[in-house]
Formats: structure tokens, C-alpha cells, sequence
């Protein structure tokens, strides 16, 4: 079955022409027919006769293209965008920029489609749990939309609704994706570098995470045990009763966006507070808890009347186990402390890099960005875009950079723009350098960190002593019923016999000169005794001959080879 009869064959495809012929409208409108010609996908370009690309777009760079393109295509691939902007190990940074200004604002759903839903998911009527919900959406995105509602205990909450046959126009959109990686695939060679399909496949996993709202009630009371000796920081309560995978109901944020630098100052609050609030609150999220906040963009965090920061949207999270903390606790202090050799050996322990790597040149490359910035004035270095710079230094030696490795880059990198907007003069090195060598030594001379550390070494050993009576056994017991057998070889060996055979000859015939000058010299006074005629000269002689025979073998052996 040829490839394009394979997507017409999809379930998907009957019940959603429509869909596909949209998809393919939009890549042909924004220029990008070509792509799927190089795919093999001709057949699929006529399903769109006489389109042309748009001229409003035509003349915009490729990479606005991309972003214009996937607004318009809808949900999936806004969040695939997204995705791919923390990714410089599979796109350019020049398209990652781009994409990082993804718009995730769609018209909204009529509330009607909106509140059948609620009920459907909660089971009970509205008015049970709810004693107003305001119909127009305070926001609407491509996954869901948010209205201000108030319980009938009295709280004042908002309800995240999910939007209508979502499950549906995903599951579509990802097999359309899945086919398309595909084929670029197989088709075009430069791609494949890349892992198109792979990179589809985590989508689809993370994208299902963050389509589950019982995911993201969970996350936000995990974030609250996090920090809830912190009284900075403010996490929504929810209300998981009135909550399910398509349905949430949090606390109402009275606050201002962090960037309302007019309403902080009517309120009479430091930015500069905020921007320290909040990158403390990142970076301790990352490299104290193991759990952050994945897309910490400036929508995402408010600032409460009291002075507080608070945090809401947690569809996006990261986690680390403490292995991995540990490992970029030692990578960020590496830079922070400007020390390649120690950066390229910590990239080594995370297991990122490995020997077929030209490490002599990546340190190179490393040590000449490094210097770039060692010795600026702190408050002009931007720690975002040297994180971004030292991870394309990796990428181009080859290097696939893990995903929460970048994950955590993009939220360093944000929570520093953030702060720098609001506070100009805010300098993030000057704090963050003690910040991390400390948190490094401190782990570094941890007790507990040596205790794990030991015990999982004791623990190896000790599953290795409990499999090897039967390992052995094992290999007796083909080794006597001839099932075994081992070939030894060493590409040195027959080389170093060849030596050795050549030595001891010398050695023999270097003896055997010896001995028969020795018995030349013996036999010498006796022979000019008996004079030239007597056996004992005729054998004197021959002795003499012999000696000097062998002797100038030898001599012309070793010059020839120049060695013993």
C-alpha cells in the first residue's frame, strides 16, 4: 500500500476530510508546497487545485511563515510550536525566537457548547456547585477557555473549560503529524538527523499530559506542599470536587500580571521585588525541589495586593530526580564559575556527551564562548541567551540535548526576561553565582548525597553476589556440554611472536660466535705448534672461519632491523 493511500485509508480521515484539506490550504497559502512535494506528497497538493501562496505573507521571513502557519492551524500545532521552541538540538535558533511568540489566544467557544460540557463531566446540575458563572471568558486559549464564577459556599473561583471534541481534532492532527514525520523521513536525508517521528511521539505524550486536567490539579497541590513555608509565593486552592479531566475549579487571582508595572505602582510595590521574587522562586523550584513551572511566561505569574507572587496555569510542569539535580547543580556552576574543562566534564557524567565526541575541540568552543563573556560588567550578561549559546555550542558537535535539560533552559531564560522588564537594572549573575556554588557545595558535602550514593553501590554489589552462583553455574554447565566456547585474540600477538622468535635466533647465534671463537682462541696455540700441515691447524682454521662467518650474520641482522 503506497504512503498516501495509507493516510486516505485512517477512520480519521473519513470523518475529517475537511480537516485535511484545511491543513494542507495553510501550508500551501504560507509557501511551504514545496515541502510536501519533497515528501512525496503530490497527490495530497491536488486535494488543494489552483491555491497559490498568500502575497501578504509571501515576502515575510520563513520562519514568521512557520509561526503565522501553525496560529492558524489550530490547538495541536500551537502546541507543537511551543514544544519545538525549547528544542535547538532539532530546529534553528532563528525559528525558535519566532516561535516563542506563538499567539495561544482563539476565538472562544459559545458558552452554551461550553457549559453542556460541565455538566456532562460533573454529573450534577450547575447550580449544585455553582452560584454564578460569568459567560463571557476572561480568556480563551487553544486548549481551553477560563471563566469567573462564584461557588455557592461564596469563594470566588474560576472554572477552566476544556474546549469541545478536543480529544477528537488531536488525535487527527497527531496521526496527520505521525504520516508527515514519517515521510520526511524516508524521503528527505537532511531530516533525519532530527528524528521528525520521535519528536512527534514526545509531543503526543507531553500533549496528553497536558490535556488531562486531573494532571494539572495535581501539580498545582504538589507546587503547594512545595512552597507552603514560603510566604512570597501564592498558589491557587482548588477544588477537586468540582474538578475532573476536562473540568477545573481554582481560586480566583485578584492581582495584576507582573508586568503591570502602573498598577504595581498604584499599589506601591517594588518590580524589583517581583523580579527577585520570581527567579528565586524558579530557580528553587528547579535546583531545590526538582519540580518547576514549564511554561513560566509573563501571563502565567501575578502579583497579589499583599505583595505576593502568585503563579497559575500548571498544565506545563518539569521534574527532576535528584541524580539530575545534582548533575545540573554541577553544569550551571561551571559556568557561573567559568570553567570549561569542568563544563565538558560534567556533560560527561550526565551521560549528554560521550567519547566519539571531539572533546578537545568542544573545549575549544566552550573556553572561546566563555571568555566572550568572563570579565563583563554582571548586570550586562544575560544568563538566558549564554545558557542558549553554550547548548547550540553543543548541538553542533552532534550532541541530542535531553528534554528537561532544555525545558529547564527555556524556564531560566523566560523568568530573566520577565525580570528584566519589569526591573531594568536587575542583574541575575550577581545573586545567582553565589546562589549556585553555594547550593553546589552544600550538596557537594551532604551526607545523605554520600549515604544514596553508597547505598546504591552496596546494592549493585549485592544483586551481583546474589546472580553469581547462578551466572556460574550457567556457564558451567554449557561450558561441559561443548554449547561455549571462547576465542582469545590479540591483533598484537602473531607481531610480537614474530619479535621474539627473531631475538632468540640472534640470541643462539650470537651464543654459537662466542663459543666458536672461544674455541678458536683454545685452539690456536696448538695449532701453531703442530704447524700448517697438521689436522689440529686445518681445524683451527675451519673453527676461525665459522666464527667469522656467524659474527658478520649477526652484525648485518641487526643493522637491518636496528634492533636486538
Amino acid at each position: 500500500m503506497s504512503a498516501i493511500a495509507k493516510i486516505l485509508s485512517l477512520p480519521q480521515y473519513a470523518r475529517n476530510v475537511g480537516r485535511l484539506r484545511f491543513l494542507i490550504a495553510v501550508v500551501i497559502r504560507h509557501g511551504f508546497g514545496h515541502v510536501l512535494e519533497r515528501a512525496g506528497l503530490l497527490q495530497l497538493l491536488r486535494m488543494a487545485p489552483g491555491l497559490r501562496a498568500d502575497e501578504s505573507v509571501a515576502n515575510k521571513r520563513w520562519e514568521v511563515r512557520v509561526r503565522l502557519a501553525l496560529e492558524s492551524l489550530g490547538p495541536t500545532f500551537v502546541k507543537l510550536g511551543q514544544m519545538l521552541a525549547t528544542r535547538p538540538d532539532i530546529i534553528p535558533m532563528s525559528l525558535i525566537h519566532e516561535l516563542r511568540k506563538l499567539q495561544d489566544d482563539v476565538p472562544a467557544v459559545p458558552f452554551a457548547d461550553a457549559e453542556r460540557l460541565v455538566r456532562s463531566e460533573l454529573g450534577v446540575p450547575l447550580e449544585t456547585a455553582f452560584a454564578h458563572i460569568d459567560p463571557t471568558p476572561l480568556a480563551a486559549a487553544s486548549i481551553a477557555q477560563v471563566h469567573r464564577a462564584r461557588l455557592q459556599t461564596g469563594e470566588e473561583v474560576v472554572l477552566k473549560i476544556q474546549r469541545p471534541n478536543l480529544d477528537e481534532t488531536i488525535r487527527t492532527d497527531l496521526e496527520l503529524l505521525r504520516f508527515v514525520a514519517n515521510q520526511l523521513e524516508e524521503r528527505v536525508p537532511e531530516v533525519r538527523q532530527f528524528r521528525p517521528l520521535a519528536a512527534v511521539e514526545e509531543f503526543a505524550r507531553n500533549l496528553k499530559r497536558e490535556t488531562n486536567f486531573d494532571n494539572e490539579l495535581n501539580n498545582i497541590e504538589r507546587f503547594t506542599r512545595q512552597f507552603a513555608d514560603n510566604d512570597k509565593v501564592h498558589v491557587p486552592v482548588t477544588w477537586p470536587e468540582f474538578s475532573s479531566r476536562r473540568v477545573l475549579v481554582m481560586e480566583f487571582i485578584d492581582g495584576c500580571k507582573v508586568t503591570d508595572l502602573e498598577q504595581l505602582e498604584k499599589w506601591q510595590l517594588s518590580g524589583a521585588e517581583a523580579a527577585n521574587v520570581g527567579t528565586e522562586l524558579v530557580m528553587s523550584s528547579i535546583f531545590e525541589h526538582g519540580f518547576f513551572h514549564g511554561d513560566p511566561h509573563p501571563g502565567n505569574f501575578f502579583v497579589l495586593r499583599d505583595g505576593r507572587l502568585a503563579v497559575i496555569d500548571f498544565g506545563m510542569m518539569g521534574s527532576l530526580d535528584r541524580d539530575r539535580i545534582e548533575d545540573l547543580l554541577g553544569f550551571m556552576a561551571s559556568i557561573l564559575m567559568n570553567d570549561p574543562e569542568m563544563l565538558v566534564t560534567q556533560l560527561l557524567d550526565m551521560g549528554i556527551i560521550d567519547d566519539a565526541v571531539d572533546l578537545r575541540a568542544l573545549r575549544a568552543e566552550v573556553s572561546e564562548l566563555m571568555g566572550r563573556y568572563y570579565g563583563l560588567d554582571l548586570a550586562k550578561v544575560d544568563i538566558g541567551v549564554f545558557i542558549t549559546e553554550t547548548f547550540e555550542t553543543i548541538v553542533r558537535f552532534g550532541v541530542f540535548l535531553p528534554a528537561d535539560l532544555l525545558l529547564i533552559a527555556k524556564s531560566i531564560s523566560t523568568m530573566e526576561g520577565i525580570a528584566r522588564e519589569i526591573h531594568p537594572d536587575f542583574n541575575p549573575m550577581e545573586d545567582l553565582r553565589p546562589y549556585f556554588i553555594r547550593l553546589y557545595v552544600q550538596r557537594a558535602l551532604d551526607p545523605q548525597t554520600y549515604s544514596r550514593r553508597a547505598f546504591r553501590v552496596l546494592h549493585d554489589y549485592w544483586s551481583l553476589i546474589q546472580r553469581t552462583p547462578n551466572d556460574v553455574r550457567g556457564t558451567l554447565r554449557r561450558l561441559h556440554a561443548g554449547e561455549l566456547s571462547f576465542d582469545v585474540r590479540d591483533p598484537g600477538a602473531d607481531l610480537l611472536h614474530q619479535r621474539t622468535e627473531r631475538r632468540t635466533n640472534r640470541a643462539i647465534v650470537a651464543a654459537s660466535c662466542l663459543a666458536t671463537w672461544g674455541l678458536f682462541a683454545w685452539l690456536l696455540p696448538t695449532a701453531e705448534q703442530r704447524g700448517w700441515m697438521s689436522v689440529v691447524t686445518w681445524w683451527t682454521a675451519l673453527v676461525g672461519i665459522t666464527g667469522l662467518w656467524t659474527g658478520t650474520l649477526l652484525g648485518f641482522s641487526l643493522l637491518r632491523s636496528r634492533e636486538l
